[in-house]
């Protein structure tokens, strides 16, 4: 804790125009300084969530974007506004004297909860959670920053406390972050919030009609409100073989748990899909010292998504670590006596295998509901508040929520965190006031190299690229469908990225008539 607290001498007035930002020390301590409106803030120069630097994020109006993973701060009090972080920023006072701006140092702390109400006994209303996922975790959150103080109960499948599912497939599962930065938040936060975070509960049965939950150990439930986030269950293959011991999926810790300790034995795994989890999965696993195969049907990784150019060239970074791709090839069957032992393709090519690991995506955990109507992908749709039905909400993987596109289901993990966090504010209120329209982002680490992508396609028309992905070490790539700029992948782009979200968001992103190389993102939103 500061007891001497320091005061120092940071800057001119005159040399931080409004909308800019800068790293500046008092004492040891390093702070940004930020200008808007006229008005200088001290803050916590580090993002909550990873520690990314914020001052090579971007500042638009109020809000502080991070440049790795897009949370979002409110840079007048330092309050989360938007996932993948949970805490906000601590403050620090500032004061002019003539031309001078000086920073007084308040706090020691490197982040600090969002302003939230408590649990009150005199509440007798119940909301229940179903899903312990980073969707469930951000509604909980919700509902005590909107002002609801009766008993909020975490129903979750798995045995741990809401954790950074990201890092299961990269620096967990490659052994570099401990166990305890896994954990979203500590057993005491739920405790003195009253969240109820029940672990290993399986849930049978949701009936709106009846506002009922039915567990598998056979207790019910009766909700005031409800939020189902479930999340997804790993896909599998339709193959004999496919049951056999050594076959994994990658969805859970503990599933990166197992897959670690295997990892550093130094077998054989063959990864069947190379799919994002699959190919990060695969990093990981090399980096442990295994042998990896990567078998997928597309005959370029992530081609439908990133197109046919960058999925090669994020294929090539994985061939120089070694790892071999098995491409426009369908899996037969598995082959094993006790365990598994071999892949064979439709080819009759046979892989030697010590391990299996299963990279095929996810469908809608959704069986559960009854009275609800199921899309066909087994998603469910959901109004703008995202809700479901009368005191019924949803949020993550098996949300379809209406755009201007028509209705869109993203599995991503901001998108899940923000749902999760707009609903619980919703079912705060006695009606629902927040909208979800936010421009979905998702990062991925491949090979050390983090692409980060916002908006969403359905089908890849045309690239455009700012950058050659094969030559260039950062890029743009715009992706084009029915005319318009529907999506935007970038390496090392970060500040881009932002602007061209903010564009999005507002409606403002220039036709891919125009000509978008060299384009200054920045400039452009601040002109737009």
């Amino acid at each position: 804790m500061i007891t001497d607290y320091t005061e120092a001498a940071v800057c001119r007035v005159d040399d931080l125009a409004d909308g800019q930002m800068k790293e500046v020390q008092v004492g040891d301590t390093d702070v940004l300084l930020a200008r808007v409106d006229g008005q200088f803030y001290a803050l916590h120069p580090k993002c909550t969530h990873y520690q990314a630097p914020l001052a090579k994020g971007l500042l638009t109006g109020t809000q502080l974007v991070c440049p790795w993973h897009n949370a979002c701060f409110d840079v007048r009090n330092g309050h989360r506004l938007e996932a993948p972080a949970l805490n906000g920023l601590p403050m620090h006072e500032v004061r002019i004297e003539g031309d001078q701006v000086f920073v007084r140092l308040t706090t020691d702390k490197e982040s600090l909860e969002n302003p939230m109400t408590t649990s009150d006994e005199s509440n007798e209303e119940t909301y229940v959670i179903v899903g312990g996922g980073g969707a469930g975790a951000f509604a909980a959150e919700g509902m005590r920053a909107g002002g609801f103080s009766g008993k909020i109960v975490l129903l979750s499948e798995s045995p741990d406390r809401p954790y950074d599912r990201p890092n299961c497939s990269k620096d967990y599962l490659q052994g570099k972050a401990k166990e305890s930065w896994m954990p979203l938040r500590d057993e005491e936060f739920y405790k003195n919030y009253g969240i109820d975070v029940r672990l290993g509960e399986q849930v049978t049965s949701l009936d709106p009609s009846t506002k009922r939950i039915g567990l598998a150990s056979g207790e019910s439930i009766t909700y005031a409100k409800a939020i189902v986030c479930p999340g997804g269950k790993p896909n599998s293959l339709p193959v004999d073989g496919i049951d056999l011991p050594g076959v994994y999926p990658l969805r859970s810790l503990q599933d990166s748990r197992k897959l670690r300790e295997l990892g550093k034995e130094g077998k054989r795994v063959v990864i069947i899909g190379s799919s994002f989890i699959g190919l990060e999965g695969a990093m990981s696993l090399k980096k442990l010292g295994s042998d990896v195969t990567v078998v997928g049907q597309e005959k370029v990784p992530f081609e439908k998504i990133l197109g046919d150019k960058v999925g090669k060239v994020v294929q090539g970074w994985h061939e120089k670590e070694n790892i071999q791709f098995h491409l426009g090839r369908n899996v037969a069957r598995l082959e094993g006596n006790e365990s598994v032992e071999a892949v064979v393709l439709d080819n009759g090519e046979r892989i030697p295998a010590d391990f299996v690991l299963l990279g095929l995506g996810v469908k809608p955990n959704t069986s559960f509901l009854h009275n609800i109507e199921i899309e066909k992908d087994g998603g469910v749709k959901t109004d703008e508040y995202l809700k479901l039905a009368d005191d019924l909400y949803a949020a993550g993987d098996i949300v379809h929520y209406p755009t201007t596109d028509g209705a869109e289901r993203i599995e991503h993990w901001k998108v899940a965190g923000q749902q999760g966090h707009v609903a619980g504010l919703n079912m705060a209120g006695d009606t629902p006031k927040e909208k979800y329209n936010m421009v979905p982002f998702f990062w991925t680490n491949q090979q050390g190299k983090r692409l980060n992508y916002i908006g969403h396609t359905t089908q890849i028309d045309e690239v455009i690229y700012d950058g050659d992905p094969e030559k260039d070490d950062s890029f743009l790539a715009f992706y084009v469908q029915g005319g318009k700029v529907k999506a935007v992948a970038g390496l090392k782009r970060d500040t881009d990225i932002i602007a061209i979200k903010e564009l999005m968001q507002a409606g403002k992103m220039p036709e891919p008539t125009a000509d978008l190389q060299g384009v200054d993102w920045v400039d452009a939103l601040k002109n737009a």
